[in-house]
């Protein structure tokens, strides 16, 4: 009658490894998103970085870009071609089971005072599958000493 007991937690450590393998950890999660904003941002390779990195069937709650990745290329394409100095530098990262949110110095140029921009990306199998984002202007005189960062 031992068997039953043995075969029950067979079976329990079998679903939890299935269910470990079907979501990746935070920190691979991180590495994929990363991965992405340096290939989009910084090689400025706008194709590959969402072909990579994007499901095709993106689902996209930034309010001014349709749902699908070729709609990000429609995009970034022209955009970083005309701020071919536009920079995202990430202050910092944070993933949590399926999400990462990034906090980003963004600048069209080197000049530009910036944005304070925060993106929450949903991933699913090493690929990002649903993006939100929120952004502020950093001001030339803030009320007070203190950074957005």
């Amino acid at each position: 009658m031992k068997l039953k007991p043995l075969a029950a937690t067979f079976l329990l450590c079998a679903a939890a490894s299935l269910c470990a393998a079907a979501h990746a950890a935070p920190a691979d999660n991180k590495a994929v998103v990363t991965a992405f904003f340096r290939m989009l941002f910084q090689d400025k390779n706008v194709d590959k970085a969402l072909q990579t990195y994007v499901a095709k069937d993106l689902i996209q709650h930034d309010p001014y870009l349709p749902d699908g990745a070729s709609a990000m290329a429609d995009f970034y394409g022209p955009y970083l071609e005309q701020h071919p100095m536009a920079s995202a530098d990430i202050k910092r990262m944070i993933a949590e089971d399926d999400l990462v949110v990034v906090h980003t110095l963004w600048k069209e140029s080197p000049e530009d005072t910036g944005q304070a921009v925060v993106d929450i990306f949903r991933l699913r199998d090493g690929k990002i599958v649903e993006h939100w984002d929120v952004s502020q202007d950093i001001p030339e005189n803030p009320a007070n000493r203190n950074t957005m960062f």
